[in-house]
């Protein structure tokens, strides 16, 4: 899982994989469904984690770049 997404940036390090907002529509879907970012404006979490917040963004029509 990497890549990028129209809305949020995936950076897979593995164990651990950061969700960088890269949108206003990103940042504020995060925000709302995930919570407060860590420093930086950025998201970290498990791999598995990773995988349900990005199907939940999937079904909220964020889109592929």
């Amino acid at each position: 899982m990497s890549g990028n997404w129209q809305h949020i940036e995936i950076i897979n390090h593995g164990t651990i994989v950061v969700l960088r907002p890269i949108s206003d529509e990103g940042r504020k879907w995060l925000a709302e469904n995930v919570g407060v970012p860590g420093p930086g404006g950025v998201y970290s979490c498990e791999p598995r984690m990773a995988q349900d917040i990005l199907q939940a963004a999937a079904r909220d029509l964020l889109s592929w770049q």
